[in-house]
């Protein structure tokens, strides 16, 4: 498949370049600063260009099958990447979230409610953000996944990852950027969070 990614040059958006290489996909990296992209790839490219160059941006998902996104904090980047995707065509969106997105299928969770609160207080402008930019995402008319988690880490990837919803007994607060990059990628050929928020973890 065609994917392009936004966030490529972040520490998790390395690691998901990677695997998507790995595993055969051709894959366009959106930069605004290339030089911090350590990858190198026959199959790879890398598309130069800010979040509100909507020209660059719809050039970098023109041809793509799908699109991961983690720039959730920033969401007019978030809508300038709907609106090139509604003009091009692409339907598939896989998103990058946070557990400051709330869902209907979520229940009263002391931890994660205790760390939204912190975030809130501590990061107004980016929970807000995040929040505007989920909004954005479930308004569309896009073939969209929003991928909730709460904290990531470092560790290597373990392969065990959780699904479910905040509040259920299932769903913890960690999970390495190497699962969250696995996980990402299953989602662009995996229908089964189709237009929901699935809250993962370790």
């Amino acid at each position: 498949m065609k994917i392009t990614i936004f966030g490529a040059t972040g520490r998790m958006g390395q690691l998901l370049v990677r695997r998507a290489l790995d595993e055969g996909h051709t894959v366009t990296a959106y930069a605004r600063t290339p030089g911090k992209l350590r990858v190198t790839h026959a199959n790879l490219s890398v598309a130069p260009g800010q979040l509100d160059d909507h020209e660059a941006i719809l050039e970098a998902v023109r041809t793509a099958d799908a699109v991961v996104e983690g720039v959730g904090s920033e969401s007019a980047a978030t809508r300038r990447i709907i609106g090139a995707m509604d003009t091009a065509g692409v339907k598939r969106l896989v998103v990058v979230s946070t557990c400051s997105v709330p869902d209907p299928a979520d229940r009263p969770d002391l931890k994660v409610t205790a760390l939204v609160r912190f975030v809130r207080t501590m990061a107004p402008r980016p929970w807000a953000e995040v929040r505007s930019a989920a909004e954005a995402v479930r308004a569309s008319d896009l073939d969209w996944t929003l991928v909730r988690v709460a904290k990531l880490n470092d560790q290597p990837a373990t392969g065990d990852i959780k699904v479910g919803h905040y509040g259920q007994g299932v769903v913890g607060l960690s999970l390495s950027r190497a699962d969250m990059a696995a996980f990402l990628l299953g989602q662009v050929t995996d229908e089964t969070y189709l237009r929901a928020a699935p809250a993962i973890s370790n």
